[in-house]
């Protein structure tokens, strides 16, 4: 059963709960704030992808370089 879709009510404020982000669960402490935010955006699930430049010997154009 999984509450990550559960929606801070004002009865749940000052409260600490665990939220599973699929391999460790975080603490997440409710505060007036978070009132009708999910309990599922306090936890991500996927790491950040980083895109930008590669070195040029991880291009393809790296065949065409002697690498010397």
């Amino acid at each position: 059963m999984s509450l990550r879709d559960l929606i801070f009510l004002p009865y749940m404020v000052g409260s600490m709960v665990g939220v599973y982000n699929g391999k460790t669960f975080n603490q997440v402490k409710i505060k007036p704030d978070v009132i009708g935010h999910y309990l599922g955006e306090f936890s991500i699930t996927s790491k950040p992808m980083k895109h930008g430049w590669t070195d040029i010997r991880a291009s393809h154009s790296s065949r065409f370089i002697p690498l010397k």
